[in-house]
């Protein structure tokens, strides 16, 4: 795949939602490895598909939005309350395979 062409499935990508992403990853090549699955990076959270017919990585990227809720922390002093977190997908990015990915 050219870079052209990786570019287009970015912009194709990055406009769907995470799990129409997540199927479409699986529509270009059937043999598609999970590698990481929300792994923190810094600031976001990335997964990562390893497409070894295509040679091609694609990670997925999420930002995180905490927000506290109205609920009691359970063990925790009776002030704390409980966290929730709600992922935002914010895109994909594409580069070439650097090595090739192990068939089990």
């Amino acid at each position: 795949m050219n870079d052209v062409e990786r570019q287009q499935l970015t912009d194709r990508l990055s406009g769907l939602s995470f799990n129409e992403a997540h199927r479409e990853v699986r529509k270009i090549d059937r043999e598609a490895v999970l590698k990481h699955y929300r792994n923190s990076v810094w600031d976001e959270y990335h997964t990562l598909w390893l497409l070894p017919n295509e040679g091609l990585e694609i990670t997925l990227v999420e930002k995180s939005d905490i927000d506290t809720l109205n609920q009691r922390e359970y063990g925790a002093p009776p002030g704390q309350r409980r966290l929730g977190v709600t992922y935002q997908y914010v895109g994909a990015r594409i580069e070439p395979l650097a090595r090739p990915v192990a068939k089990f």
